[in-house]
């Protein structure tokens, strides 16, 4: 997604996962592939099987109507 600022003043924005936002639901909030988290947080230095992991917990786990995850 190239604006930010198209997004929902209510929207998440996740710390150095601007990248993986592909765009934005019908409320405006942003929509972030899955694939694209999994990247990011592989070039932290996790494993896959780490990343999934953190994803899970600390992104999909966390007010999931404000943003949605495409699971590609």
């Amino acid at each position: 997604m190239k604006k930010l600022e198209e997004l929902s003043d209510g929207a998440i924005i996740f710390d150095d996962c601007e990248s993986a936002i592909v765009g934005r639901d019908d409320n405006g909030y942003a929509v972030y592939s899955h694939e694209k988290l999994i990247e990011i947080f592989e070039s932290q230095g996790m494993t896959q099987d780490e990343a999934i992991e953190w994803i899970d917990y600390n992104i999909a786990g966390v007010c999931p109507r404000n943003y949605t995850i495409l699971y590609t």
